[in-house]
């Protein structure tokens, strides 16, 4: 049995208050220490007693939870939750039984993402390998239900909904959730697509946990990132960038095509020329929503009928570039120094709202601490082209690893520091020294992998990690849920705290 109280206080992220109003068992210094620390809106969340309260003739049949003191109180008397918490939850009857207000529009944070499982076919072990090896990565949490599982995937951080901008923040949190439940429904049975993504889940309790790991929380951004990757493969266009206007479309604006029939563009020193007018044309599709897919058709069907086309490779490079979302759209002033140089020379309006090559943020200099969480995930990026289940390790030299990835060496050994996903090892000095890099994600993949000669791999490359002191701290936390991954699919023990034995 595991007890709850830590995936439920992880899951909630502070989006209720800690202690009830009235009647509290916390000491007075507790509730007034609490009450001087409260600085963000406190929502409520409703719970149920039975599965059958969900779907009454008069609705959902259950009472208000505002307090984490009341709701890990009733953790063991209640069915089902919102682990999402709302702005409030009101009763719709004046007998105080049946819950209004659970609606998405009315949702305060998204604290995690929940897949439903109706099906008890494949064991929650091969749900946790298929999650790692197909979708975002290793669940926080997968409790089993009388018919499944419920995996949950809890953000480190919660997201906050808004009405602004037409609920961008949902709408970018359900095409999320939609991508989770079809990456696993790939691999899965009983995955249930059309399940509400933010309604009502079974509560954890000491009975139906069957993994929790604190540790494995997701960051907002790098689920962004991965589902515009799954939507990209599918021919979805990009939810992030979606129109500040529905009826704007740079794509179909005068100017874009007007540079769409430019044919003797070349370009030289101090001249915009190819890149920069088809960079531009690639940011419009972009900012259009359009797949990446569909951008470089376009582009090399443009390409191809030019004077002096680009290589293939060059357009892609160009595509890639304008799809790693550092930028918003084609910058105004751009636009018009490409259509001064190479358009017909006729009066064309730009319409373009945004007016500039528009940063989600600021250039990476001018930041103080964004540009690590960046590079992390550019060296994680290498890290999983560069490495195996044969090769958990990626041997080079720093200077190669720091120019392959786009990281100064200052910067490298700061992130390596901080970072709670990398790890290292330095063997030899000067010149021909050499670093072996791999992340906890990696390894944690051959601590899954059935065959003995991964495991085998696995062992081999904590025990040559394990003398780095920087990764001391990672390797206590990775080698706790291998032991368990592996104890429990191998049914034997496996490498103690004793990191340099064999």
């Amino acid at each position: 049995m595991q007890s709850p109280k830590k995936a439920i206080e992880l899951i909630i992220n502070n989006g209720i208050l800690k202690y009830k109003r009235v009647g509290s068992l916390a000491s007075l210094p507790h509730l007034y220490r609490e009450n001087r620390s409260v600085t963000n809106k406190k929502g409520a969340i409703g719970v149920v007693r039975s599965k059958e309260d969900l779907s009454t003739p008069s609705g959902v049949k259950g009472y208000v939870v505002t307090s984490l003191e009341t709701l890990l109180e009733d953790a063991s008397l209640v069915s089902h939750w919102n682990p999402n918490v709302f702005n409030y939850i009101r009763y719709s009857d004046e007998k105080r039984r049946f819950l209004k207000g659970h609606e998405e529009k009315n949702l305060q944070q998204i604290n995690t993402f929940v897949v439903d499982i109706d099906t008890k076919k494949q064991p929650y072990t091969e749900i946790l390998t298929a999650a790692l090896d197909h979708s975002v990565g290793v669940p926080t949490l997968v409790l089993e239900t009388p018919k499944g599982f419920q995996v949950y995937f809890v953000l480190e951080k919660p997201l906050f909904i808004s009405n602004q901008n037409d609920f961008r923040g949902l709408r970018v949190a359900k095409r999320i959730s939609e991508n989770i439940k079809q990456s696993l429904a790939k691999v899965l049975q009983g995955v249930d697509i059309a399940c509400n993504d933010f309604g009502f889940f079974r509560m954890p309790n000491e009975n139906n946990i069957r993994w929790f790991s604190e540790e494995m929380v997701y960051d907002l951004g790098s689920l962004i990132a991965w589902s515009k990757r799954q939507d990209d493969d599918r021919g979805r266009g990009l939810f992030v960038v979606a129109n500040e206007s529905s009826e704007h479309d740079p794509t179909q604006t005068a100017w874009f095509q007007e540079l769409l029939k430019t044919r003797h563009v070349k370009g030289q020193s101090g001249q915009l020329g190819r890149d920069n007018l088809m960079f531009t044309i690639a940011l419009a599709c972009y900012s259009a929503g359009k797949g990446k897919g569909e951008t470089l058709d376009l582009l090399d069907e443009y390409n191809s009928g030019l004077a002096a086309p680009l290589r293939h490779s060059e357009v892609e490079k160009i595509v890639r570039s304008a799809y790693k979302g550092r930028f918003k759209g084609a910058h105004q002033d751009y636009i018009q120094e490409l259509l001064n140089e190479w358009g017909s020379n006729k009066e064309i309006t730009i319409e373009n709202p945004m007016g500039g090559w528009h940063k989600f943020k600021k250039e990476r200099q001018d930041r103080k601490r964004s540009h690590y969480e960046e590079w992390e995930q550019d060296l994680l990026l290498f890290i999983q082209q560069e490495t195996s289940l044969d090769q958990p390790i990626n041997w080079t030299t720093q200077r190669e690893l720091c120019e392959a990835v786009g990281i100064p060496r200052s910067s490298f050994n700061v992130l390596i520091q901080q970072s709670k996903k990398i790890l290292i090892k330095r063997i030899g000095k000067g010149r021909t020294a050499q670093t072996g890099i791999t992340s906890v994600a990696v390894l944690l993949q051959c601590a899954l992998s059935y065959q003995q000669t991964h495991r085998f791999r696995y062992q081999e490359a904590v025990r040559i990690l394990a003398t780095e002191q920087a990764n001391e701290r990672l390797l206590d936390d990775l080698t706790e849920e291998a032991r368990w991954f592996l104890e429990k699919r191998l049914s034997e023990p496996i490498i103690g705290k004793n990191f340099n034995s064999s």
